[in-house]
C-alpha cells in the first residue's frame, strides 16, 4: 500500500472514480475546469500496487474565523472502489492529510461528509448549518418597504460583488475567502444567474442577491446584506416578481429570520446540517486566534485528547505577551494516557468540541451542560468572553 500524490496521466483515473462514487458526470469541458481549479500536488490517492484505490483532494483555502483570515484545508472528494472499501484505506488518507495540512500550516480544516458519524472518528465536528426558507408570493409584504436606496441589475463584476462579500465574511465564522477563479467556476459559472445590488442613497453599495428564475421558482443563492436598510431593499425587490413565480427559495444564516417580515410569517423553514470542521495543530490554532479579551491577567489552560492526531493530545497554556500576541506553551502527555478528571484550571476536551466550540457552533456553557467539555462555571464562563461570539455560516461548497 502506497499513499502518494497523483501524476498527470493519472488525473482523468482520479476524476472517474469521484464520478463513480457520487454518481455524476463529468463533460470533457467540466474535467477541462477541474483543471484549471486542482493541483496535481493536493490530490492524494492510495495505491494497492499499480492501481488507484482510493482518493482524496486537500483544497488549500483560507476563511474567516472570528474576524481574521486563517488557512484551511478543506477536504473533498473521498472515495474509493467498491472492491477497496472496508479496507480501513480512507482512515490512512484522512490520516495523511492531517500529516499534510499540519506541514503546510493549514491548521484548521472543513469538509462536506456523506456522514456525520463516520467523520467525528477521525475528529471532525459539526460546525455549519444550513437554513432553506420556501416563501410563497402570497407571503410576501404587501406594503413598500422603508429605504432611501435602489436596487438594479447589474453584470457579473466578480471585483465588486467580492468586495461587498468579504465585507459581511468577516463577521462569520467559516466563510471562504474567495479567489476570482473561485467566483467564475463555482458561483458565477454562467451568464443564467441574475445579480442585483441595492446601492445606499450615497452610492455606496450595501448588499446584492444571485439569482435565477425556472418554471415560475424563484432561487435566490445568494444574499448579502450588510444593514437592515438592504435586506428591506431586496426584499421589496424580491416582491416585485411576485406575478412571474409562485415559489421563493432563500438560503440566509440560520440565525437570520425572514419571517418577521412577511405578511404571513407562516413560511416553511427548513435547517440541515451542513458542514464539519476540526482543528489540524492545536499548538498553531491557539497562537493565531484572536481572543476577544486579553489572557495576561492569568493564563487559560486547555487540556485536549485527540486519538488521530497525537501532536494536539496534551496542557496547552495560552498566556499573551507584551506585544499582544498569543504565546503557547503545551505539555504533551508523559505517557501517552489522557486525563480523564475535571480540571482545576482551565478546560478539559476533546478536538472535537473544541473545534466545534472554537468554530462558534456550540458555545462553552452548552457544551459543559451536554457533558463534551468539563471545567469549573467560573473557567467556562472566562472561556465564554476569550472566544467571542462571531456566528457560523457558510455559502459555499467543495
Amino acid at each position: 500500500m502506497e499513499i502518494r500524490t497523483i501524476r498527470d496521466d493519472e488525473f482523468r483515473d482520479f476524476l472517474r472514480m469521484g464520478e463513480f462514487a457520487f454518481q455524476y458526470e463529468l463533460s470533457d469541458e467540466d474535467v477541462e475546469n477541474r483543471k484549471s481549479l486542482l493541483e496535481l500536488e493536493n490530490c492524494w490517492a492510495l495505491y494497492e500496487g499499480e492501481e488507484m484505490a482510493s482518493k482524496l483532494t486537500i483544497h488549500p483555502m483560507k476563511i474567516w474565523l472570528a474576524g481574521k483570515q486563517m488557512p484551511m484545508g478543506g477536504i473533498a472528494g473521498v472515495a474509493s472502489w467498491p472492491e477497496h472499501r472496508r479496507k480501513g484505506h480512507i482512515k490512512a488518507l484522512m490520516r495523511k492529510s492531517l500529516e499534510v495540512m499540519k506541514e503546510k500550516g493549514q491548521y484548521v480544516s472543513m469538509l462536506h461528509p456523506f456522514s456525520f458519524a463516520f467523520y467525528r472518528n477521525y475528529g471532525w465536528e459539526m460546525t455549519h448549518q444550513v437554513m432553506k426558507y420556501e416563501i410563497k408570493p402570497v407571503q410576501l409584504p404587501k406594503r413598500k418597504l422603508d429605504y432611501s436606496g435602489r436596487v438594479f441589475r447589474i453584470n457579473h463584476d466578480i471585483e465588486r460583488l467580492n468586495a461587498m462579500y468579504e465585507r459581511y465574511a468577516e463577521d462569520y465564522s467559516g466563510m471562504l475567502k474567495r479567489s476570482e477563479l473561485w467566483w467564475k467556476q463555482s458561483i458565477l459559472p454562467n451568464e443564467r444567474e441574475i445579480v442585483a445590488v441595492y446601492q445606499d442613497v450615497n452610492g455606496v453599495d450595501q448588499g446584492y442577491m444571485i439569482y435565477k428564475v425556472k418554471k415560475e421558482h424563484m432561487e435566490i443563492e445568494e444574499w448579502i446584506n450588510l444593514n437592515g436598510e438592504a435586506k428591506r431593499a431586496m426584499i421589496d425587490y424580491v416582491s416585485n416578481h411576485d406575478s412571474m413565480v409562485d415559489k421563493i427559495t432563500i438560503h440566509p444564516p440560520v440565525h437570520e429570520s425572514f419571517a418577521f417580515w412577511m405578511s404571513d410569517p407562516k413560511i416553511k423553514q427548513e435547517i440541515s446540517s451542513y458542514f464539519m470542521s476540526r482543528i489540524v495543530d492545536v499548538e498553531k490554532f491557539l497562537k493565531e486566534y484572536p481572543f476577544q479579551k486579553p489572557v495576561d491577567e492569568k493564563p487559560f489552560i486547555f487540556q485536549v485528547t485527540d486519538s488521530f492526531a497525537e501532536w494536539n493530545n496534551g496542557v496547552f497554556i495560552v498566556r499573551m505577551n507584551e506585544d499582544a500576541e498569543n504565546e503557547v506553551e503545551h505539555i504533551p502527555p508523559k505517557d501517552h494516557s489522557s486525563c480523564t478528571q475535571e480540571p482545576k484550571r482551565g478546560v478539559l476536551c476533546d478536538i472535537n468540541a473544541l473545534s466545534t466550540m472554537f468554530f462558534h457552533c456550540m458555545r462553552p456553557s452548552e457544551l459543559a451542560e451536554q457533558g463534551w467539555i468539563s471545567g469549573s462555571k467560573t473557567e467556562i464562563e472566562r472561556l465564554e468572553k476569550l472566544i467571542g461570539s462571531h456566528k457560523p455560516f457558510l455559502y459555499d461548497f467543495f
